[in-house]
């Protein structure tokens, strides 16, 4: 379901912490809420990549079908890997609601949506194992939003399309997904290695993506951004939001906490090594 997202949507009033998505069709692989649902969304995907003013954080809200009502947002107070505030900062977010009289019990949520990834090993796992253990705790169901997608829901309103977020870059490659929009995923022939969460792409490969701008982090290959400078394309930072994740999560399928799992760029490097070494 990565590549069905809702045509069309667009932003509601109220900026990053007030606002929401209607979207204007769904289809029923996409649209995984009916009624409104109380929602706790998670993004710590890529710690080290986000720049001052992005996440990580979380946020908790009301999502249906139709409308999106954002209760409240708490950033984590360090992005350092080995720092982990995650927990922490779910548990000042949701004191803060209760005491505001907006929400009571903990078991009144009804869905925990992640960002899976491509991103951080360490950062993934984190966010998908607390994702999985407060959803089995109060007995929602849990909603996996690839990261490109939180990230593409923020792209300036200016930047060309098609445009393409790359994430996981390693050494001479990314993992690029490609949009027409900011909710709405292209699926292209495969140009180099393509996956559900998008292409493993190198600069050789970049062209046939068609892209005319590009989201991406400080760690986009140096032979990346040369070829991005010959081709005319555009290069901006991406935003981690947490309400991007909260508004994304309307347009995917809730599983059960067992069947969220995160989403590689390419096989982590432990697994490799490990592969090697024991055959």
């Amino acid at each position: 379901p990565w590549d069905r997202l809702p045509a069309g949507a667009h932003r509601l009033e109220g900026g990053p912490t007030g606002g929401g998505v209607k979207p204007d069709s769904c289809t029923p692989l996409s649209c995984g809420v009916k009624t409104a649902a109380l929602t706790l969304a998670i993004e710590v995907s890529n710690p080290s990549a986000a720049h001052e003013g992005s996440g990580p954080g979380v946020t908790v809200g009301r999502v249906g079908s139709d409308h999106i009502e954002v209760l409240g947002v708490e950033m984590l107070r360090s992005k350092r890997r080995h720092d982990d505030d995650l927990m922490p900062a779910i548990e000042r977010l949701w004191s803060q609601l209760a005491s505001a009289g907006l929400i009571g019990d903990k078991r009144e949520i009804d869905r925990v949506a992640v960002s899976v990834g491509p991103g951080g090993f360490t950062g993934l796992r984190v966010a998908v194992v607390a994702g999985k253990m407060i959803a089995e705790v109060t007995g929602a169901l849990c909603v996996g939003v690839p990261s490109a997608c939180v990230v593409a829901r923020r792209a300036g309103s200016d930047l060309p399309t098609p445009f393409g977020v790359a994430l996981a870059s390693k050494k001479e490659s990314s993992v690029v997904m490609v949009f027409d929009g900011p909710t709405q995923v292209v699926r292209l022939s495969e140009p180099g290695g393509a996956h559900e969460y998008g292409h493993v792409i190198e600069a050789d490969t970049l062209e046939a993506l068609g892209v005319r701008g590009l989201i991406a982090d400080r760690f986009l290959p140096e032979s990346m951004r040369t070829r991005c400078s010959e081709l005319g394309i555009r290069i901006d930072e991406p935003v981690f939001d947490p309400v991007a994740c909260l508004e994304a999560s309307a347009a995917f399928k809730e599983v059960a906490p067992i069947e969220l799992v995160p989403m590689y760029g390419r096989e982590p490097e432990a697994v490799r090594k490990w592969r090697e070494l024991h055959g």
